[in-house]
């Protein structure tokens, strides 16, 4: 059998599809947690509303697979399309990216507030006759 990473999500079971994504969470967010519920809280705003959601659904949907009866209440289909769309998102954050962009735009933020503080203080120097 193929590693899960080649494997299509329509061969896959529930379970395989919430590991797949609690894998790729811990891999590209670096956020763990019991449970695919608690990862994605940690997760927080990294994630997009949208696939918050659909995490939140496949969540929901193995805690009902637990309850043979409650088990038919599980969209497979619903659970498949939520899974592609929370791998298509995961496969394309960059980590280091995020990492780089924040720290620029900290020093961008530094860097305008010396700015502004210089031109205040020359403009102040000026209207006082001092320049």
């Amino acid at each position: 059998m193929p590693p899960k990473k080649y494997r299509k999500s329509m061969g896959m079971t529930l379970q395989d599809m919430v590991d797949d994504v609690r894998a790729q969470m811990e891999e590209k967010l670096r956020v763990r947690g019991r449970s695919l519920e608690a990862q994605l809280r940690k997760a927080g705003r990294m994630l997009p509303r949208h696939v918050r959601r659909d995490g939140a659904y496949l969540a929901r949907a193995v805690a009902l697979t637990e309850n043979p009866k409650l088990a038919r209440m599980v969209n497979l289909r619903q659970a498949q399309a939520a899974h592609r769309n929370i791998m298509a998102h995961l496969s394309k954050v960059d980590l280091a990216a995020e990492r780089t962009t924040a720290f620029l735009n900290l020093l961008a933020s530094i860097a305008f507030a010396l700015l502004s503080t210089g031109v205040l203080l020359l403009f102040v120097l000026w209207a006082r006759g001092f320049i």
